[in-house]
């Protein structure tokens, strides 16, 4: 049996495809579905990535619903558009909701469909979910194929149904209250549209849920690279995955280079050891990778079984030592030093710095070195991580959590990785409990307005998703107000998360506005006053978040990019999509670079940095310092 062949054997009938950016999610999805179909199977292969380059790899056009791909029998293909699918799913069911929202509560009926086109948290991502379930039952395709997104986003993703639960819940008291009031003037009630909903609604998710925790049918292919930051990001994950329910059946160690077999032994036997059961291959490091049949069907052919790094060691010859890698030639290796050395790079960029780009390009490397060249250079520097799947304390090899960590030999530098999720739940459990202490004193013991509390406590289900980041950035924000720091350096999540936490402040606004008209309905009830004056803040504060990042004397976007065909292409989609939002683009960073790339074509001033690929991987301050001295200018528009 071949390589390939005993990793489908190894599948669920429902595959989910997930890593760390970079690792080669994407071409490792691809590969599957497409020999799955050749062997036969009726197979469809779906991109859950908000910036999916699924089309890219394909080499062909998806679109929101699946379609047959002609040149290859059997498979099928999309990538699922989330906003369509909150936008479909509203302009079905959006006046239905409404109506249940009007029965529970004492807003108006303009205040309430503004909340529902508001609101709804997580609806988008939720209803390419549930879009799934859909697929599950209709029976059409014998193996599912899922290409998802880097680690934070798909853990959120794989946690909704139980997140959604909480809408459904406040949406069912709601409903409850109206069941109470009709049977108490009625004496009877009689379901109707509402009820219905709720039901199928409700049914839908727990279809989803138990296809997702259902061994027999979903299992997770987990894509790694013989890194030690990738692999300790790969650990973590399959812990998060065991902890939600998802089985993983198999872990793929891609891009091996030469020398690394018994790295990529290792790195499998590190994941086995948290996920106990799964089965473990490997693909070579295969030059010139890009899209399209014939490049899918070469890495197809370089997957093989590893077996335990103790039986590799027994085994005739045992494991070499790794070798260090050679990406470059003497001839490309002088085209690099043709260029001019970029200087002290940070002293040109604004103070506040997003670093962002697609997954896998270095984004926390070059995060960590930025900041570190600021802290050496004697600005007081905060580097924070809100990446629900950080690795900034693996880049720095120093401890950082969820408070701030003064970096060891990192020149007073300060570091972070917040838990935007937390921060946030935190003020919710705080309004909750305002809520039952103002309950309980207008209502005396032994008095209660159970749907009344019900409600009020729950409103906070309704904030749209993405808040909780924009609660960290808000958080940050005060900071640079307040003068705490000179410089803040933040390490995002990859582009689909990038996006949408440089589209929240916008949305954010205009939902505590919505939020707080309701508030003020509530105000004797719920406690509502310090609340609505708590919200006042956070919409001030959310404004001026806001025009900080739109300002480019006082924050851009560092776009990091690698010379590799579908990365430029996303790249080129990220700078504009970033500036279309409004916000300043001063720099690309060129990673990982052998040679001088072609710049990227984008129209307008972008200052274009190449920073050498080097081995061993970038770990530490002092490596992190030296690699940083070592960057060239490719196009000096700072």
């Amino acid at each position: 049996m071949t390589g390939i062949d005993a990793l489908l054997a190894s599948l669920s009938p429902w595959t989910l495809v997930g890593g760390k950016g970079g690792v080669g999610k994407t071409t490792c999805a691809a590969a599957l579905a497409l020999h799955s179909a050749r062997r036969g199977c009726s197979t469809l292969i779906l991109s859950t990535d908000p910036a999916g380059t699924l089309g890219d790899v394909l080499g062909t056009a998806l679109a929101g619903k699946p379609r047959a791909l002609e040149t290859v029998t059997g498979l099928a293909a999309a990538q699922l558009d989330a906003n369509a699918a909150r936008t479909a799913f509203l302009g079905e069911w959006g006046d239905v909701i409404a109506t249940i929202i009007d029965r529970g509560t004492y807003l108006d009926r303009d205040d309430i469909d503004g909340l529902v086109a508001a609101a709804m948290p997580g609806v988008d991502e939720t209803m390419a979910l549930l879009a799934l379930a859909d697929l599950a039952d209709t029976g059409t395709w014998s193996r599912v194929i899922l290409d998802t997104a880097p680690t934070g986003h798909t853990l959120r993703l794989l946690a909704l149904p139980e997140t959604f639960h909480a809408v459904i819940d406040l949406l069912e008291t709601m409903q409850a209250k109206h069941r109470f009031m009709v049977s108490a003037l009625l004496r009877r009630y009689r379901t109707d549209e509402a009820d219905a909903f709720l039901a199928d609604l409700r049914g839908k998710v727990e279809r989803l849920r138990r296809l997702l925790t259902d061994g027999e049918r979903t299992g997770v292919v987990l894509v790694t690279r013989a890194e030690p930051v990738v692999v300790s990001e790969t650990e973590r994950y399959a812990i998060a995955l065991g902890e939600l329910g998802v089985p993983v059946r198999v872990v793929l160690v891609n891009a091996v280079g030469r020398g690394q077999s018994g790295d990529a032994t290792g790195a499998a036997d590190r994941v086995r050891a948290v996920a106990p059961g799964v089965r473990s291959f490997a693909v070579p490091e295969l030059a010139g990778l890009g899209g399209g049949a014939d490049d899918i069907t070469r890495w197809i052919a370089g997957v093989r079984q590893l077996r335990s790094q103790a039986a590799a060691s027994a085994a005739p010859g045992g494991s070499r030592p790794r070798q260090p890698r050679v990406r470059a030639g003497r001839s490309r290796a002088r085209a690099l030093a043709s260029l001019s050395p970029a200087g002290p790079v940070v002293e040109s960029l604004p103070p506040v710095l997003i670093v962002g780009g697609k997954g896998g390009v270095g984004k926390t490397t070059i995060s960590c070195a930025l900041a570190l060249a600021a802290a050496r250079s004697g600005a007081r520097t905060f580097l924070v991580s809100t990446d629900p799947a950080p690795s900034v304390a693996d880049a720095l090899e120093r401890p950082v959590g969820s408070s701030d960590h003064v970096v060891k030999k990192g020149f007073g530098l300060v570091a972070r990785q917040v838990d935007a999720t937390a921060e946030f739940g935190r003020w919710r459990d705080a309004y909750q409990a305002r809520v039952d202490v103002a309950f309980d004193a207008l209502l005396g013991p032994g008095v209660d307005a159970q749907h009344d509390r019900a409600v009020a406590r729950d409103l906070l289900a309704l904030a749209p998703p993405g808040i909780d980041e924009l609660y960290a950035l808000v958080w940050l924000g005060d900071m640079i107000t307040e003068g705490t720091f000179d410089r803040i350096v933040i390490d995002p999540a990859p582009t689909g998360h990038l996006i949408r936490l440089l589209e929240m402040p916008a949305l954010a606004l205009d939902w505590s506005h919505r939020l707080l008209r309701l508030m003020l309905k509530y105000r004797e009830l719920a406690g509502g006053g310090e609340t609505s004056a708590e919200l006042l803040t956070f919409a001030r504060r959310t404004r001026s978040v806001r025009e900080m990042l739109h300002d480019p004397a006082r924050a851009g976007v560092v776009v990091v990019a690698l010379d590799e065909p579908i990365v430029r292409s996303e790249s080129v989609r990220v700078v504009e999509r970033v500036r279309a939002l409004g916000n300043y683009v001063p720099a690309l960073v060129w990673n990982r670079a052998v040679c001088a790339p072609l710049p990227l074509p984008v129209a307008g001033p972008l200052g274009q940095f190449v920073a050498p690929d080097v081995a061993p991987p970038l770990v530490g301050p002092a490596r992190l310092l030296d690699w940083l001295g070592g960057w060239r200018v490719l196009h000096p528009d700072v």
